[in-house]
């Protein structure tokens, strides 16, 4: 099948934009960290200088009103967006190069939705391109408006994890995902990144990936007052003395492993799975001391199985949590 130029020129055309139109154009909801790719060594050495090819750009517009479920906004008809160029135009803002064009040429195209602008914006900055996951994942907080001040949740492998062990049927990856897939990811676990986020991670601790991805399938099992204080224990490196058996709590334990220089916490496919349901094991007993009042161990059991305790599953067409 071809595609002859009239069908093409009635989705493109070429504009012109002043520099003043083009700095009041709207930035692509999904857009990654511009404002630090600005600063990054890299990019002032290939943009200090204004170069000819600089001043073309990409844009897109609306031809009809959109609403997007998932930030709950309506973008109306002839809104237009910045699809290429967000960090040289933050660039060019901050004064760093030594010319700033009169005009910028734009290759602009015209689409039906907020849908159609997200994958345009992926065909320009993708995975495949220059685009890491810390950026993609930057776009989708960015898009679902909730910005993380912790830039180690920009990190997804403790996510990507999370969603697959939850529900393997809705997140069959464990990684490289695109921008859209990493929307619906950090959707599904808003409430529990939130949280993590609001947390004042301690600088004695090094956080491993499955511990993340263990702290995200607690939260969501148990999102209440007893869990979250478990988590904030952890991540604030709040540890207890023993007690009159010299026993120590889960969080404890915990923390210890964390700590142990011996522990070998190298995340691929083979180790993510055991290191979790480790980590999982620990914040269970911790659940249970606090909420049951279970007796505080001698040494760690068995852990195998831990994570079905914490995934989602499908029953008759339903979506249920799997019982602890």
């Amino acid at each position: 099948m071809t595609k002859n130029f009239k069908s093409f020129s009635e989705e493109t055309e070429i504009k012109v934009f002043s520099y003043q139109e083009y700095l009041e154009i709207q930035n692509c909801p999904v857009q990654r960290n511009h404002v630090k790719r600005a600063h990054d060594k890299k990019t002032r050495e290939k943009l200090q200088h204004l170069q000819p090819q600089h001043v073309y750009i990409a844009t897109a517009e609306l031809t009809e009103d959109s609403y997007d479920p998932t930030n709950g906004v309506t973008y109306l008809k002839g809104q237009i967006f910045t699809i290429d160029s967000h960090t040289r135009r933050e660039f060019w803002k901050l004064g760093f190069s030594d010319f700033i064009p009169e005009s910028l040429i734009s290759q602009h195209f015209k689409v039906k939705s907020i849908s159609e602008l997200r994958d345009l914006y992926y065909t320009f900055d993708n995975t495949a391109n220059t685009e890491k996951s810390a950026d993609l994942a930057y776009g989708a907080c960015r898009y679902l408006e909730t910005p993380l001040k912790n830039h180690k949740l920009y990190q997804v492998t403790g996510l990507t994890w999370a969603g697959y062990f939850y529900d393997s049927k809705q997140f069959p990856k464990t990684s490289g995902y695109d921008g859209n897939g990493l929307i619906v990811l950090y959707r599904e676990f808003c409430e529990e990144i939130k949280y993590l986020d609001s947390i004042s991670w301690s600088n004695k601790l090094d956080i491993p990936h499955p511990l993340k991805t263990a702290a995200l399938l607690f939260l969501k099992k148990n999102n209440n007052e007893e869990g979250k204080f478990i988590i904030d224990r952890i991540f604030r490196n709040r540890f207890n003395g023993p007690d009159d058996k010299d026993r120590v709590d889960g969080v404890t334990n915990l923390l210890d492993w964390v700590k142990d220089k011996n522990a070998d916490f190298a995340a691929n496919f083979k180790t993510i799975p055991v290191l979790t349901e480790s980590f999982l094991y620990w914040m269970n007993q911790q659940y249970l001391e606090d909420t049951q009042g279970k007796e505080r161990l001698v040494k760690k059991g068995d852990s195998s199985g831990m994570l079905a305790k914490y995934a989602r599953i499908i029953v008759k067409g339903s979506v249920v949590s799997v019982a602890a």
